[in-house]
């Protein structure tokens, strides 16, 4: 898909930066076929959250280089599977170009790969409140998968789980 930064440059996006449920290692979604080319690639200036709730995470743009999200880039060379492929996407991650509040926006982003390659790429991000975010698990490695962290976010998932049913007077199974 072609797009223009305000440069008068038309550019090729063909790409899509997944860093969590829809990287090539999980694809939850069966979105990802043989036609599919994918490395591990990194996105600088996000972060990466996960609501406690909530099976996938979010990442929000924070412009630091410092803040680095892990993933994977995904193309496919058929622009008209591209294409295909980006809609759906668009349609899990409940965002539309004609829609203002969307789940997440669809922004383009330079990611690097694993070749140390940088490539254009979309990206599903949200933008959410500094009071929301404090209530989130931050992955300070940027890495959704890494299995420190995973086993860091279900402990603190337990520990908010039972402190909540405390509150309410709840005290079922520990």
């Amino acid at each position: 898909l072609l797009f223009s930064a305000g440069t008068g440059k038309t550019m090729v996006v063909d790409c899509i930066f997944a860093y969590g449920t829809m990287r090539a290692e999980i694809d939850r979604w069966n979105m990802i076929d043989s036609n599919c080319q994918h490395l591990k690639a990194k996105a600088c200036g996000f972060k990466l959250y996960q609501e406690y709730s909530l099976f996938y995470p979010f990442a929000t743009k924070t412009c630091k280089d410092s803040d680095v999200i892990e993933g994977s880039v995904l193309h496919w060379n058929d622009p008209v599977v591209f294409a295909h492929k980006l809609a759906g996407y668009d349609t899990i991650e409940g965002y539309s170009e004609d829609r203002e509040n969307g789940l997440y926006q669809r922004i383009i982003v330079d990611v690097e790969d694993e070749n140390r390659q940088i490539r254009k790429a979309y990206m599903y991000i949200q933008d959410q409140s500094p009071e929301y975010i404090e209530e989130c698990f931050a992955f300070a490695d940027g890495d959704w998968l890494d299995s420190t962290a995973r086993e860091h976010f279900e402990t603190e998932k337990k520990r908010i789980d039972q402190a909540a049913r405390k509150m309410l007077g709840r005290h079922g199974p520990k």
